[in-house]
C-alpha cells in the first residue's frame, strides 16, 4: 500500500494480511486463537503500513498538517456562501487534534471555465480530502471521476450528486424544502396562479444550483394544484432597478398573481418592490436565513422563510469528512440531512446565524 495522507485503519490492515478484522483485533490485544504464523503476518503488516490503534496520535506525531481542499462559488459578506464558509472556519477550529489545513478555493459561479480551473488546481496538490458543491453539475461529475481516481475522498455540502463515490454529505433535503415552501405558500388556499422569480446566470444556463429545490416545489404545485400556472420571471441578482421595472411590468401584466416565491437563497432582492409596491394580499416564501431576507422577514415583505443552520452544515461536513480520513473509528453517516426550520416574523428575533 503506498503512503498516503490517510492514516491506516484496521481494515487496511485486515486487507493487506488477507484475514478478517476480529483477527488483527485478537493480535494486536493478543487474545488467542491465532496461528503462529497468522500473528506474524499481522505484525509484519502493522509495521509495514505504520497502523496504530490510535490515528490522532499517529497524526500528530507525524507533524504532517491534513490539507482539506473546499470548492465553493465566490461570495460577499452576508451572502450564503460567506455563511457557511464561517462553519468551515469553526469545523477547523473545533478539531485541533488533526491539524487541519483549510485550503480554500472559489470560482465564479457564473463561469463553468472558473470551476474547471480551480477544480484542477485542487488536483495537482492532491489534498487528503476535498468538499465541494453542485452548481455545475455535469463538471462536477468529470470532477468527481478524476478525484475517485486519484484516491482523494471528497464530500458534498448544501447539494449533492446521487450515485457518486462522495464519503459524506450534509444539507437539507433540497427536495423536500421545496415542497415545504410550496406548502406554506399555498396552504388552504385556491391557488390559481404564482410567480416563481429566477436569476439570470450563466449566458449557456449551465449553472443551476437550485434545480431540485425548484424541482420539488413544482412537483407539489403539480399535484395538489394541477389547475395552477406557475409563471418563471427572470431578474439579474446585480440591478436592484432592473429587479424593480421587470416585477412592476410583469404584476401589471397578470394582477392577479399574489404568490410569489424564489427558490434559492436571495428573496431579499424583490424587497425593494415589494416596499414600493405593497398589497396586503399578497403571500411571499423564500429561503435560507441571510441577514437580508431576515430583515424582510421583519419588514413583514416575506410571510415565511424555509431554512436550515447553514454554518453547521459546513462544520459538520468537515468534521465527518477528517474523521473518514484518518479512520478515527468513529461512525460516518454518508447521507445526512439537516432538520429544517420555518421562520416567522413572530419566531425570528433570536434565531441564531453562527455554528
Amino acid at each position: 500500500m503506498e503512503k498516503s495522507d490517510r492514516v491506516p485503519t484496521i481494515y487496511d490492515v485486515a486487507r493487506e494480511a488477507k484475514v478478517a478484522r476480529a483477527t488483527v483485533d485478537r493480535v494486536i490485544y493478543n487474545r488467542g486463537g491465532v496461528s503462529q504464523e497468522t500473528v506474524q503476518r499481522v505484525k509484519e503488516t502493522i509495521e509495514k503500513l505504520g497502523y496504530t490503534t490510535n490515528p490522532i496520535a499517529s497524526r500528530l506525531a507525524s507533524k504532517k498538517k491534513l490539507t482539506v481542499s473546499c470548492l465553493i462559488p465566490r461570495f460577499e459578506p452576508g451572502e450564503y456562501w460567506s455563511v457557511a464558509y464561517n462553519g468551515f472556519v469553526e469545523g477547523v477550529k473545533n478539531a485541533k487534534n488533526y491539524d487541519i489545513l483549510l485550503d480554500m478555493h472559489m470560482f465564479d459561479p457564473n463561469d463553468i471555465q472558473s470551476f474547471l480551473t480551480e477544480s484542477q488546481n485542487i488536483l495537482e496538490k492532491k489534498p487528503a480530502g476535498v468538499i465541494t458543491n453542485v452548481v455545475f453539475a455535469d463538471a462536477v461529475r468529470t470532477f468527481a471521476a478524476q478525484m475517485d481516481q486519484a484516491g482523494i475522498p471528497y464530500a458534498f455540502v448544501d447539494q449533492k450528486i446521487d450515485g457518486l463515490g462522495y464519503k459524506v454529505y450534509f444539507g437539507a433535503d433540497p427536495r423536500e424544502a421545496g415542497a415545504l415552501g410550496a406548502f406554506l405558500l399555498t396552504h388552504r388556499m385556491d391557488v390559481r396562479e404564482l410567480a416563481m422569480i429566477r436569476l439570470i446566470r450563466d449566458q449557456r444556463q449551465q449553472a443551476d444550483p437550485n434545480r431540485v429545490r425548484r424541482e420539488g416545489f413544482l412537483e407539489y404545485i403539480q399535484t395538489h394544484y394541477p389547475q395552477c400556472v406557475v409563471h418563471m420571471v427572470f431578474i439579474h441578482p446585480d440591478n436592484v432597478a432592473e429587479t424593480c421595472d421587470i416585477l412592476h411590468r410583469f404584476f401589471a401584466e397578470h394582477p392577479g398573481v399574489k404568490h410569489i416565491t424564489m427558490a434559492n437563497s436571495r428573496i431579499h432582492l424583490i424587497a425593494p418592490y415589494l416596499r414600493a409596491f405593497p398589497d396586503p394580499e399578497r403571500h411571499v416564501v423564500g429561503f435560507d436565513d441571510l441577514e437580508k431576507n431576515i430583515e424582510a422577514l421583519r419588514e413583514g415583505l416575506v410571510e415565511y422563510l424555509v431554512t436550515r443552520n447553514i454554518p453547521m452544515q459546513s462544520y459538520f461536513t468537515i468534521t465527518r469528512l477528517v474523521e473518514t480520513i484518518v479512520g478515527s473509528g468513529a461512525l460516518v453517516k454518508k447521507d445526512n440531512f439537516m432538520h429544517m426550520d420555518i421562520l416567522h416574523r413572530l419566531n425570528c428575533k433570536d434565531y441564531e446565524f453562527k455554528a
